[in-house]
């Protein structure tokens, strides 16, 4: 009987901790309140961050937070693209803008999720785009609309990188500590 008693303890003693590790790969990180600054002047990438579980709290005007993810993009020509500009350019020039100006860039896309402004994670997403644009349409820069989408669509990829990285859970961890969660 007692030999019954102590394996049921047993078994069940060891089940605990099994299940307490379950639990804590199951349960989703959530970021503590973060200030949101990006070199886009959309909102959709903002919304679209926000309604992330992990990035619930996520604000553009909380400037009190020492945690900011800082979002932008640049342009960097490939070598081919920059031949091609170039080329495009004189044929555009000599027919007074009337022909496009073909270039071939990668867009570089950063997430620099920083505290107290060191950086803490920077991930970077790398897409090549072809624009033939004219001169005279595109007055304000600024990305397209296959750029932007594809922007919106690294976002997701953008939540599951951050909450893996070994540093931002640590963070949160010490946050919770410290502030309740």
């Amino acid at each position: 009987m007692k030999g019954l008693i102590f394996g049921a303890l047993a078994l069940t003693g060891l089940m605990t901790p099994v299940i307490a590790q379950e639990q804590a790969q199951t349960q989703t990180l959530v970021l503590p309140p973060v200030l949101f600054v990006s070199t886009f002047d959309s909102t959709e990438l903002f919304d679209k961050l926000k309604s992330s579980q992990q990035l619930g709290n996520i604000d553009k005007e909380n400037l009190g937070t020492p945690l900011r993810l800082v979002v932008s993009y640049k342009l960097q020509p490939t070598a081919g693209g920059t031949a091609a500009g170039l080329t495009s350019a004189i044929l555009a020039g000599s027919s007074l803008g009337i022909l496009p100006v073909v270039t071939n860039n990668d867009l570089v896309l950063t997430y620099d999720f920083r505290v107290h402004g060191k950086s803490v994670s920077r991930i970077e997403y790398r897409e090549n785009f072809t624009q033939a644009q004219n001169m005279y349409s595109n007055q304000l820069g600024g990305l397209d609309k296959d750029a932007m989408a594809w922007v919106l669509s690294t976002t997701d990829k953008f939540v599951a990188d951050l909450v893996q990285n070994q540093e931002v859970k640590t963070l949160v961890e010490e946050y919770n500590f410290y502030f309740g969660s």
